[in-house]
């Protein structure tokens, strides 16, 4: 494969990818990929509002409850979004994400029959092992059906799928935890089953309704090239060493642009898994009223981060994408350096969860724009595979790095394990400060590039 200066894009007629791509409705593919990702999001995270019930009903400790939400349900992700990514550059696309939605909403559903740790870190597992392949089939397609400044809307809409997710997953497993002690409280005990057995089940059942959706009402697009990778074969598979090089040879701001946004999502599942936990241990609130007060501050704020990207993103051209993509998310992530120190420190539930959505929001932006730059930097046969490399080091090292340091630093400063803030203000601060950091590097290499392609 010849080498090619993948930096820029000249631009294309405003629908040019939607008519050769034999999409006919681009706005509902999107929209419906995005509740996909909501829901995956929602199975994901309803761990988060369920801790003590778990904790207490099958006796775990801290650093299992990290296990549980953090490395073990990463690492199986990350691992099997390695083996998929070839899939989603040479298969239908369309089918992988039917299947793997199916089976995902089944492992969510098993979670609710678990008795034990083990159990249910296996159901877990099929739920993680399913996820990984949404994302980069998803994002993949979007490359195919629009041009690279509408790629980014586009994008930014799918990434509102965490924030709406990760909400519901908080009010709503909040009010089905509250429903399950309160009226069926009694049948449910009499029958041995825990409160937060049924919040799986409930949950997990609808992805069967949008495997079916997605399997019968899109279809899989006529796979396109970029102006600049136009010479590539349409049938031509890389090998991984050619996608390695495309990656970190030929874009030279591809390696800290990963790092930084591993260092960003570190503080992004930090929060996810523990700060409905904080509001519970330190302000001794109620699952429900943490589900309350908390889903709204997480999905308003990661809501207008995400349209706040979307904007942005409306100001670009198509060969100014890739750089100005780039530092408005190093922008974003400075920006939200000292709400991410502050929030778990404040001595007011209201100024944690105010900050919370401060968070949310900063961190939305940079997660509403991360895909944009593999999307229209590599060529079409590897964007799939780009994109799950992107996925395997966030969830590998950010999924199972952030969640766990936290439980374990909570556990190691303070005996009694009453230090949660201080680890969670330690975590959070530190990753959000080297993301931005990274950022500004990465915007930098684009334009050094850029520079010497025109010299």
């Amino acid at each position: 494969m010849s080498a090619h200066p993948p930096l820029t894009q000249p631009a294309e007629p405003p629908h040019a990818g939607l008519a050769a791509s034999g999409v006919r409705h681009p706005g509902y593919v999107v929209l419906l990929f995005f509740v996909c990702f909501a829901f995956s999001y929602l199975d994901r995270q309803i761990v988060s509002i369920l801790v003590q019930p778990i904790k207490q009903s099958l006796a775990l400790t801290d650093t299992q409850i990290g296990l549980l939400q953090g490395f073990s349900f990463t690492l199986c992700y990350a691992t099997a979004g390695v083996f998929v990514a070839r899939l989603v550059d040479r298969t239908n696309r369309v089918k992988l994400i039917a299947v793997c939605i199916a089976i995902w909403a089944i492992s969510t559903t098993l979670c609710g029959f678990a008795t034990n740790f083990s159990e249910l870190l296996v159901a877990r597992a099929g739920t993680a092992i399913a996820e990984a392949a949404l994302s980069p089939a998803a994002l993949s397609i979007f490359g195919d059906i629009f041009a690279p400044r509408r790629v980014a809307r586009a994008s930014s809409v799918f990434m509102l799928g965490p924030y709406v997710g990760g909400g519901v997953a908080l009010f709503g497993g909040g009010m089905l935890l509250s429903a399950a002690h309160g009226a069926g409280g009694t049948w449910l005990a009499m029958h041995g089953v825990a409160p937060w057995q049924p919040v799986f089940v409930v949950v997990g059942l609808p992805g069967l309704v949008l495997a079916a959706l997605v399997a019968f009402t899109v279809r899989e697009p006529v796979r396109l090239e970029t102006p600049a990778h136009a010479t590539q074969a349409k049938d031509e598979m890389p090998s991984l060493r050619e996608v390695m090089a495309e990656l970190f040879v030929h874009n030279r701001f591809c390696l800290p642009y990963f790092a930084a946004y591993v260092a960003l999502i570190t503080l992004f599942y930090s929060h996810a898994a523990w700060f409905p936990t904080l509001l519970m241990r330190h302000f001794h609130l109620a699952p429900k009223t943490v589900g309350q007060t908390a889903a709204p501050a997480y999905m308003i704020g990661g809501m207008l981060g995400v349209t706040c990207a979307g904007v942005l993103a409306a100001r670009v051209t198509d060969d100014t994408t890739l750089r100005k993509v780039l530092g408005f998310s190093a922008c974003a992530v400075a920006a939200l350096v000292p709400a991410a120190i502050a929030m778990p420190l404040v001595s007011s539930s209201t100024a944690a969860i105010v900050l919370y959505g401060m968070c949310a929001f900063g961190a939305s932006i940079a997660m509403g724009l991360a895909p944009v730059p593999l999307q229209i930097a590599v060529p079409n046969r590897m964007r799939g595979r780009s994109l799950a490399l992107l996925v395997f080091m966030t969830n590998t090292i950010s999924g199972g790095v952030g969640p766990l340091a936290v439980g374990y630093l909570n556990e190691r400063l303070a005996p009694a394990g009453t230090s949660l803030g201080v680890a969670l203000a330690l975590v959070g601060g530190v990753s959000a400060l080297a993301s931005a950091v990274l950022y500004a590097v990465a915007t930098r290499r684009v334009q050094d590039a850029r520079r010497l392609a025109t010299a």
